[in-house]
């Protein structure tokens, strides 16, 4: 008898999914604007995540039947996706806006085509249809350069950009290597390790890097560190990799159009945003290149039985 979970269930976690990951660019925002700096903003987040995941394995006791593979998977997850990942993300948003932040990092299924074409050129190939699709997610990358208002603040804005593409690409590295050689490893244990080697490596950067904290803990900022580390995080990444055993690869990718929409109406909602005309146009390009190179005539929005 099957234990798919009910129709509802995973409609419901795929909607939260969408708001988690969405809303954690405000979140982000908040935690700059409370006076931390970059990387301990990175490492608080990393720290309470790996903590939750600690508990949870902890509970579960899943089994340790770990290879030399499994540990190397672990330790590129921690150090590019749970670690440079989220330096990138936090310098970047010291300098644009989380709306903006957010359509820039829906490039991130376009960066995944064109690494996948690089380390696993067998099974993801790159073929005229991917090919058209990521010119397409340049062409809205460049317009997000390209706008007046960015050309008249120099360089910090054009910095804050570069940061969080940087990001995009460090996150889609690990991606294309667990599809590759990970397929079989626990996704609680490829957290719980991942979010443990982030804290260990993140926490005495920052002390090396941008000294002693010196923000006040307030109560806005213990929040939103809160609900990055346990929401974002850790229930976060536990709802996708979840719902990546239930629905289709093309529909989890859907993410990609609806995340920033949340972050872009946040952002104006609670700190007063506004994109300009060349910011929407960009990310509509980027929607099309996603769409063009993620469409299969068979591609249907099925449930995986």
């Amino acid at each position: 008898m099957s234990n798919r979970p009910a129709k509802i269930l995973l409609y419901l976690a795929f909607i939260a999914n969408i708001f988690v990951f969405g809303s954690s660019w405000m979140f982000n925002k908040m935690v700059l604007q409370e006076g931390v700096s970059p990387i301990w903003g990175a490492a608080m987040r990393q720290s309470i995540a790996a903590l939750a995941f600690l508990i949870a394995f902890l509970i579960k006791r899943p089994k340790l039947n770990l290879t030399k593979q499994h540990i190397k998977l672990i330790v590129i997850y921690g150090v590019f996706m749970m670690s440079l990942g989220h330096i990138f993300s936090f310098y970047g948003q010291k300098h644009i806006d989380s709306g903006l932040a957010s359509i820039i990092f829906s490039f991130f299924p376009l960066a995944v085509i064109l690494i996948s074409a690089m380390l696993i050129p067998q099974k993801e190939p790159l073929t005229l249809r991917k090919i058209m699709g990521t010119l397409l997610g340049f062409a809205g990358i460049v317009l997000l350069f390209y706008t007046q208002n960015m050309l008249d603040a120099g360089t910090a804005q054009l910095l804050g950009i570069a940061f969080v593409l940087m990001s995009v690409f460090v996150n889609s590295i690990p991606n294309v290597i667990i599809k590759r050689d990970g397929l079989k490893l626990d996704p609680l244990i490829l957290n719980t390790g991942g979010m443990l080697i982030a804290s260990i490596l993140l926490l005495p950067t920052a002390f090396i890097v941008e000294g002693a904290p010196t923000f006040e803990l307030t109560k806005q900022l213990i929040f939103a560190e809160l609900y990055l580390g346990v929401i974002c995080s850790a229930a976060g990444f536990f709802l996708y990799f979840w719902l990546m055993r239930y629905i289709s690869v093309f529909k989890l990718a859907l993410t990609a159009y609806i995340t920033p929409l949340v972050a872009v109406f946040l952002g104006y909602i609670f700190y007063n945003e506004i994109l300009s005309l060349n910011h929407y146009i960009g990310m509509l390009l980027i929607f099309a290149g996603i769409f063009i190179t993620e469409f299969k005539k068979t591609g249907k929005f099925k449930i995986k039985n």
